[in-house]
């Protein structure tokens, strides 16, 4: 069937936009190449983790090990059928040569799958069932879903299902915990400037997309072509996983061994081998006989400390290379000669240790801080970084990133606010206590926004805040909009429960980059003074002021979004100063 609107312009996707929101087009690819990419990733691995079963299989043919106990056959299972759910099953089909009686679906709305079930897929809604059948368990559901999802898999899993999780803003070490299952892989995916990064906005229809050798290409695992990036930190845990997987059969740690580097001699006689001292420190390794098999290694500990856990692995810009070449040749009818002929350059670094050493992603920055115990011992919740994104209604730089050219040239530049701690918190708390309206409950996933206004009277406007037990993100914006009425309003926005909102793999937030889901990033007069980060106010009292920048409303931001468990209750007092 032809598209009679393929060529007219006024039907296009851009027709409808203004000129703030043109400048916002980059997301769609972003969106869709992080879609491709996530599937395109776990598809690989499945392959991977099949090809290894195989191997043990026949390897063990005369043991009573895989080969007579269990079926070589991958068990595929998915939680989740909202976008990410359904596009991963799509390149499982499609892509992967997995069985489709080998996947089953997890889901509140069976009915959502029809259109699957007819190929020989099963879906149902039982989590328990699908976590005790499972070899690999992808988690595809919303953040607000975890403490259901999580209670439901609890002692459910068995300890040789890998955990593959798509869920934003969940660290791996706060995923362990509320599983008690440390066979867990999470993907973390950074944007890198490039020219062909619009190569992702031909990503509109999956199906059609699979069959794009170009797509494919760039969706190969430490390729940076794409303008979508996963590092190194993913590679060593799928190399750790392959080897659990032959710790789970058994295997000797010589056998193991011969087993994982043959994935990649079948390919290339000269590969680089793997050795004992490629996963385990020297001194270990020495000790270990050859028929005893490698520790049980936790996937969850492994990905936050990988550059010690690797630090000793020697040719890593050679294996790089093979495993990109492997994924992208895993897709039937697709060859690997573009990704062969890829220059080694293209990675950013060939010393493992080094590169993951250097790495700063926020996320892993959080990971550590919350393992410190430093002022947030019980708190339990997901990382600082969530305060600006899952949820949230403001990104760090989403103000001052959206004004238009002429209102820049017309406002003048803000001055950073003065801010303050105080340890007089219980003498804070017992006099809010005693006003109308100044103790007030942030519910979890909640973000509370105070606009106070700009006054004649007044220079500057101040605030105070204090917390029971827990701390709770802030930030302070403004918007330049004029001031139409002088009262001191609140807003409270609550994250979605929809299943089949859009639920992406997790990637980084750059400057200037907008979060979907945002309530109040499409007003382009909103400049940033304070990002939202988590404070310690259970602790200490926060507080702090900023002068009048011109006419306009202040917006006072409490952001409990990132909190999976905990409402917050908050004291807080904003008033003015001459």
């Amino acid at each position: 069937m032809v598209d009679v609107s393929a060529d007219l312009s006024s039907f296009s996707f851009e027709t409808g936009l203004t000129e703030d929101e043109k400048e916002l087009l980059y997301l769609r690819a972003r969106s869709a190449g992080l879609t491709f990419c996530g599937s395109a990733h776990a598809a690989f691995l499945c392959k991977l983790v099949h090809l290894l079963r195989c191997i043990i299989k026949s390897h063990t043919a005369n043991r009573d090990s895989l080969a007579s106990g269990e079926d070589s056959d991958l068990c595929i299972g998915i939680l989740g059928m909202g976008h990410m759910g359904k596009q991963l099953l799509l390149f499982l089909l499609e892509k992967s040569g997995i069985k489709p009686s080998h996947i089953k679906i997890s889901s509140r709305r069976p009915e959502s799958a029809v259109e699957f079930i007819q190929t020989g897929v099963e879906c149902f809604f039982d989590n328990h069932r699908l976590a005790a059948w499972a070899d690999i368990l992808f988690l595809c559901c919303l953040p607000s879903h975890l403490p259901k999802v999580c209670a439901d898999l609890h002692s459910r899993l068995s300890r040789r299902c890998l955990v593959y999780s798509f869920i934003s803003g969940v660290p791996v070490t706060r995923l362990a915990q509320l599983l008690g299952h440390d066979f867990i892989l999470k993907p973390q995916y950074d944007f890198v400037a490039c020219d062909t990064a619009d190569v992702w906005l031909s990503c509109t229809h999956l199906t059609r997309a699979l069959t794009y050798p170009l797509l494919i290409e760039a969706s190969c695992p430490l390729t940076v072509s794409s303008g979508i990036y996963l590092g190194l930190n993913w590679v060593c845990a799928v190399l750790y996983s392959l080897l659990n997987i032959c710790t789970s059969t058994s295997l000797g740690s010589s056998d193991a061994l011969s087993l994982i580097n043959r994935i990649f001699k079948e390919k290339w006689p000269h590969a680089v081998e793997l050795i004992a001292q490629s996963f385990i420190s020297a001194s270990y390794a020495s000790s270990l006989l050859t028929e005893e098999p490698f520790p049980w290694i936790s996937l969850a500990d492994a990905q936050r400390n990988i550059d010690v856990a690797m630090e000793r692995l020697e040719a890593t810009s050679e294996l790089q290379s093979r495993l990109s070449s492997l994924s992208f040749s895993s897709f039937p009818g697709i060859t690997s000669k573009q990704c062969d002929k890829r220059p080694p350059d293209r990675l950013q670094t060939t010393d493992l240790s080094q590169c993951c050493t250097q790495s700063k992603n926020p996320a892993d920055m959080d990971e550590i801080q919350d393992d410190s115990g430093q002022h947030s011992e019980g708190n339990e919740e997901a990382p600082a970084e969530l305060a600006l994104g899952e949820g949230g209604e403001e990104n760090n730089s989403a103000g001052s990133c959206q004004l238009s050219t002429e209102m820049k040239a017309q406002m003048p530049p803000l001055k950073p606010p003065t801010t303050w701690t105080s340890a007089a918190l219980k003498e804070l708390k017992a006099k809010l206590q005693t006003e109308d309206d100044s103790v007030v409950t942030v519910y979890r996933g909640d973000i509370m926004t105070v606009h106070v206004p700009t006054v004649p009277e007044a220079k500057k406007v101040c605030w105070e805040f204090a917390t029971d037990g827990y701390d709770i993100g802030f930030g302070v914006y403004f918007d330049w909009t004029p001031v139409t009425s002088r009262s001191i309003t609140v807003h409270v926005s609550e994250s979605s429960d929809d299943e089949d909102e859009e639920e992406e793999p997790e990637g980084p937030v750059g400057n200037g980059d907008v979060e979907k889901g945002s309530k109040t990033q499409t007003n382009s007069n909103l400049a940033e003074i304070l990002p939202v980060y988590r404070q310690d106010s259970h602790i200490c009292v926060q507080g702090g002021s900023h002068d009048f920048p011109g006419e306009g409303t202040y917006h006072l931001k409490f952001d409990n979004s990132y909190s999976l468990w905990r409402n917050k209750t908050l004291y807080y007092r904003v008033y003015y100063s001459a």
